[in-house]
């Protein structure tokens, strides 16, 4: 089957005489020559093929006129005027009807070749069909000569662009089916951890990543689109310094990633744990008598018993020496935790009151604290 969006092309604007230019087929595997429209060679090459040509009727009365046309085989289609959702509508349903391999010629349907991109990209992203081949006779000599090019490749590059770019802005991916370039799995899989507060899966997916864009960037086929595959690169180069990092550490570098991202339920998740693991880390001592399954309910256990150093027999008990050396500094660490906790609990129910912009800055300002607090490393350790 061939699909062609008419024109008005084929003959000369003053004279009206029928004029011919030429055609190079070769990607087509057909005969190159000369023809008076790309409409000319698909029925010159494919005559045996059924034809359906959507058009104004302005179109469609030119082209009988100009060419000829079995009436059997031939069937023409009539848009409104300048109508690309009405021209969309009647090529989708031609595609979900008719099956088998398919030629779709748009050389005359759009002025703008930005549009043209964007209507043949969209298009593909209805359909699952792999027999679908757009093409599109681009100018090489103006007024002479033309190329006929598969767009598919165009389209899959242009929708890596649109991927990619988003990436950057977001670091969220939404997949794409059918992609040749790209896997989508290891993009998916990255975004998905680090959106989810996965760390672990943060780390193996940057990994994966990494080799990914390593291939992007060395595709010779891509190299169009290499500035944004570095600065997706760019933009996670942070996280190649990861790996040695203690968690608080990894955590506290993740809220910061997020809030910059607008992410500011994950962000103070990455935070509120990060401030919970440092406490951890900080008092192994206090761990020591406490029974616990898992990270999290150690950390929670942790901060339960650094709230109550206040209590006179914990004091005169077994921490009275580590509450004493850090007094002033647990005073600091359970403001800014319950500060974490209540903002953390109402970002998780609908907010009528407090506006991004607020929110977001109070944000910064906590992790700024708590950064300050690791790096002044003033809460001692002391054994008991």
């Amino acid at each position: 089957m061939i699909i062609s969006i008419l024109g008005t092309a084929g003959r000369d604007f003053k004279t009206k005489e029928r004029v011919s230019f030429f055609y190079d087929c070769s990607c087509l595997e057909k005969e190159s020559g000369d023809f008076c429209n790309s409409l000319d060679m698909l029925l010159s090459h494919y005559s045996n093929e059924e034809g359906y040509f959507i058009g104004t009727q302005v179109a469609i009365d030119f082209q009988k006129q100009l060419l000829q046309f079995d009436e059997k085989r031939h069937h023409f289609i009539p848009v409104e005027d300048d109508s690309l959702d009405d021209i969309f509508e009647k090529i989708l349903e031609l595609l979900k009807e008719e099956q088998g391999e398919t030629i779709l010629d748009i050389t005359h349907g759009f002025r703008h070749q930005p549009i043209m991109a964007i209507f043949a990209s969209t298009l593909s992203q209805f359909l699952e069909r792999k027999d679908l081949k757009i093409i599109y006779a681009k100018e090489k000599e103006r007024f002479k000569s033309y190329q006929y090019i598969y767009l598919n490749e165009y389209i899959e590059i242009t929708q890596i662009s649109l991927l990619l770019t988003g990436f950057i802005r977001t670091l969220n991916f939404i997949p794409v089916k059918n992609m040749r370039f790209l896997n989508n799995e290891i993009f998916e899989n990255f975004s998905k951890s680090l959106l989810s507060n996965d760390i672990n899966g943060v780390e193996k997916n940057y990994k994966l990543l990494q080799e990914e864009l390593t291939s992007l960037r060395t595709n010779e086929e891509l190299k169009h689109i290499s500035n944004l595959v570095e600065k997706v690169e760019n933009e996670l180069r942070p996280l190649a310094m990861f790996e040695p990092l203690s968690s608080f550490q990894k955590y506290i570098f993740l809220s910061k990633m997020m809030v910059e991202k607008n992410y500011l339920v994950v962000s103070l998740a990455y935070i509120f744990e990060s401030l919970r693991e440092y406490c951890s880390y900080r008092f192994e001592d206090v761990c020591v008598d406490i029974e616990f399954k898992d990270d999290y309910q150690r950390n929670d256990n942790v901060m339960k018993t650094i709230g109550n150093f206040r209590k006179e027999n914990m004091i005169l008990n077994r921490y009275s020496g580590l509450y004493h050396a850090n007094k002033a500094e647990f005073k600091k660490v359970n403001k800014l935790y319950n500060k974490l906790r209540k903002r953390r609990n109402a970002l998780a129910h609908i907010n009528k009151n407090s506006r991004f912009e607020d929110i977001k800055k109070d944000l910064k300002e906590m992790i700024v604290k708590i950064e300050e607090l690791y790096n002044s490393n003033s809460l001692a350790y002391i054994k008991r």
